[in-house]
């Protein structure tokens, strides 16, 4: 037994010398054949890589986003996805005065923020420039807990800002890294665009999310974001207001939703039957948008491999059948020194196989390389998947078996004595 396992082994060893003496043989034949091997499985591994990163990613935003039981209301329905581009049906405001119907009727609600945001701001002092266009959020007292955005430095904005309509401001880590290092910002006076503001308190850094900062929030009064920014939008629509709801616990955070869905409607008039016009947005329904959106991209970048690896299968075939022909008189000389189907038929397949796993060990290099270019950028854990690198290894096995499977049995049916004649 053992003996017949050596000899299995040494058959199995020659016939890999033979077929990486033959692939050595013909560099850039075997070169170009691999290129469709590469790029299938490139495409797979670095885009399973970098899907996983933004993963990972949003999952520790989506952490940081929200206080714990908090969803929000907005216009329009969250749309995120490859579900193709549609034209948004005309939809009335969300108005502040909800939050007070919401605070009234909705008991399992602990507390309801209103916000509204006006975007591409510069933050100014002296000669010193925040180094990010600034999002402005006009809040209510709740914005910040409500938000995941909690102050490090001072106060946040109070009920009092609200009714005076004070000019304070809460500014983002990186505005403050911008305009106030080595410097104390609390108490200063800064510009947003043309209008002086006092920073009242500093947001702590949220860090980045796919690569982009996410410093870049400052908040001030809802009633004086109002009167700076007004109550319509430059085009003359009147602004809508997003409500950040907070449920007493997770036992009611649905009860909650039911309850602020059923004041919505009733504040709307809609009569019963009729769609919701509004959109509810919680972190649960965001990530399940984000998992369908990465699956269709999972599926197109497997339609590419799949074309890629059958193109590259192809090209195998054609080539082994070209290696066939050119090597017709070495055939029958083996097969004349007793060589057997088998070891003909093996020889073949082997060299097929080695093609095809070459492209595929290249791909996974590269595939590694996307992983280290997008941790880099991401600034969070993006792995390989390993299921990605072991599917990559059985695809091309695969490839290389099934195209190379009919040259491999016409070099072993090749009658050794036509094969010596051949020129």
């Amino acid at each position: 037994m053992l003996e017949q396992a050596r000899l299995i082994l040494a058959s199995l060893w020659e016939a890999l010398q033979m077929a990486l003496d033959a692939m050595r043989a013909h560099k850039m034949r075997s070169f170009l054949t691999l290129i469709g091997v590469v790029i299938g499985v490139t495409t797979i591994i670095g885009m399973m890589t970098v899907l996983g990163g933004i993963k990972n990613s949003l999952d520790e935003n989506m952490r940081n986003s929200l206080a714990v039981n908090v969803f929000q209301v907005q216009r329009y329905d969250n749309q995120m996805g490859f579900g193709g581009h549609r034209r948004r049906e005309f939809r009335p405001i969300i108005k502040a005065s909800y939050a007070d119907a919401i605070r009234e009727r909705c008991p399992s609600v602990r507390r309801v923020g209103v916000e509204s945001w006006d975007f591409g701001h510069v933050l100014r002092r002296g000669a010193l420039e925040s180094n990010a266009r600034q999002q402005i959020a006009g809040g209510s007292p709740e914005f910040g807990d409500n938000n995941g955005y909690y102050v490090a430095q001072g106060r946040p904005i109070t009920e009092q800002d609200i009714l005076s309509a004070r000019y304070v401001i809460v500014i983002s880590d990186e505005a403050r890294r911008a305009l106030f290092e080595n410097v104390d910002p609390i108490g200063q006076t800064i510009r947003v665009d043309a209008q002086k503001f006092e920073v009242i308190g500093v947001f702590e850094s949220r860090g980045s999310m796919l690569g982009e900062s996410q410093d870049t929030y400052s908040w001030i009064p809802l009633s004086t974001f109002e009167r700076v920014y007004g109550k319509r939008y430059p085009w003359g629509e009147e602004r809508s207001v997003n409500l950040t709801i907070q449920a007493w616990s997770a036992e009611v955070f649905d009860q909650a939703q039911e309850e602020v869905i059923e004041v919505l409607r009733s504040e709307r008039g809609l009569k019963p039957g009729r769609a919701n016009n509004f959109g509810l947005w919680t972190p649960s329904q965001l990530q399940e948008s984000f998992t369908q959106m990465t699956a269709s991209v999972g599926f197109a970048a497997f339609g590419v491999t799949a074309v890629s690896l059958l193109v590259a299968g192809i090209g195998i075939m054609n080539i082994m059948l070209v290696s066939v022909t050119e090597r017709t008189r070495e055939i029958g000389l083996r097969k004349a020194l007793g060589g057997t189907r088998v070891s003909i038929l093996r020889q073949f397949l082997i060299e097929s196989v080695m093609l095809s796993e070459a492209g595929g060990a290249i791909g996974i290099v590269l595939g590694y390389v996307i992983a280290i270019f997008v941790n880099a950028k991401l600034k969070y854990p993006a792995p390989v998947p390993m299921g990605s690198v072991v599917l990559a290894i059985i695809f091309c096995s695969m490839v290389g078996i099934g195209f190379g499977m009919w040259p491999a049995i016409r070099a072993a049916r090749l009658d050794p004595i036509e094969a010596l004649r051949h020129e």
